[in-house]
């Protein structure tokens, strides 16, 4: 008798360490809401800061917001334009329009394995000049398009304002980097779906019609130049704090 309640002790026993055991490592493999703030980087695209979280179902939602310093644009051109992607004249065009434009982006997502940072994201992204000023004689130098005759108005100068619709995608890692630390890279593209520019003359025109006529042009022309150009590879680099 002595010997059967010893060996159901033992039995009892195991169980509750392996039972212990089970517990802990379904811990380890699950989590719950995750929220991680950090600065980040997307070349070429902006400089600022995220904000990520994940559910215990590792379904991911971010969204960031930065600006888009002028050197990023000023190296992917230089590169578009010695692998013959695209014209010096359109490189001048999209770096001059898109120079510190704000830049947000907003992705949904999916962490397939527990035990890996890998993750696949796809959003919306959206690039916006707030307002640059440019004159008569560099808007035509940019576009291609010729002045309006007639136009006597010195210093003739208009307000440039363009918004880009875009649709990203990335494949990325996040790793732990310790004491609530992460680090973050991915690899993905940002596509321009659809453009909308306003070019608006800062003057008061002696011809307002054939002002306007060349208005509606440079913003065709800026239209598609970005429609058609703008597709970038976007590499990603954050660290971050996660809570």
């Amino acid at each position: 008798m002595k010997t059967r309640s010893g060996v159901s002790a033992l039995l009892l026993l195991a169980g509750l360490l392996a039972g212990t055991q089970a517990e802990a490592e379904e811990k380890r493999e699950g989590h719950g809401w995750d929220i991680t703030v950090e600065a980040n980087t997307d070349f070429p695209l902006s400089v600022g800061g995220r904000l990520g979280v994940e559910s215990p179902w590792r379904l991911r939602l971010s969204t960031s917001l930065g600006y888009l310093p002028p050197a990023y644009m000023a190296v992917v051109n230089d590169v578009a334009v010695k692998l013959g992607a695209y014209g010096r004249n359109e490189a001048d065009l999209i770096e001059s329009s898109l120079k510190n434009s704000l830049v947000w982006r907003t992705h949904v997502g999916w962490r397939p394995f527990p035990r890996l940072g890998l993750y696949v994201d796809g959003g919306y992204g959206l690039v916006s000049l707030g307002g640059e000023v440019n004159t008569e004689d560099v808007l035509v130098t940019l576009t291609g398009l010729e002045p309006p005759e007639g136009e006597t108005v010195l210093d003739r100068e208009y307000r440039v304002r363009s918004v880009l619709h875009m649709l990203d995608v990335e494949v990325g890692w996040r790793w732990g980097l310790g004491a609530g630390w992460t680090g973050r890279t991915a690899l993905g593209a940002a596509f321009t779906l659809d453009s909308n520019s306003r070019v608006e003359p800062q003057f008061e025109p002696n011809q307002p019609l054939l002002v306007t006529a060349f208005s509606r042009l440079a913003e065709g022309a800026l239209d598609r130049t970005f429609e058609r150009y703008v597709h970038l590879p976007v590499l990603s680099f954050s660290i971050g704090y996660a809570f």
